[in-house]
């Protein structure tokens, strides 16, 4: 098992701070960090440069939940294809079955 921190570009504050919560009440993610201000990105899409302001919410999942993430991600975001990137990442044996416990099925 993979233990990932899962980038995800929401445009809204409130959506974002929203998602974050949601995303563990559901046990997709064990916890989550939202940052703190909007970071403008500039990307192309269909042709053109478009340019939107994104919050960044980080989860602590694993990746047998990653399927999960991304279907509902997709479903309460209104782009069309949402932002997110992930890496696996290192911890203490403590904090990474603290990620495993918080994720999943109860």
């Amino acid at each position: 098992m993979r233990h990932l921190a899962v980038d995800i570009g929401v445009p809204d504050e409130a959506d974002a701070r929203q998602l974050s919560e949601q995303l563990v009440e559901r046990r997709i993610a064990a916890g989550t960090r939202t940052g703190a201000a909007g970071v403008p990105s500039h990307y192309r899409w269909e042709g053109s440069v478009h340019e939107r302001t994104y919050y960044t919410v980080t989860a602590l999942t694993t990746d047998e939940q990653l399927d999960r993430l991304y279907a509902f991600v997709e479903t309460e975001l209104d782009d069309d294809l949402p932002p997110i990137t992930y890496e696996p990442f290192e911890a203490s044996e403590e904090y990474l079955d603290w990620v495993e416990s918080n994720t999943g099925a109860e």
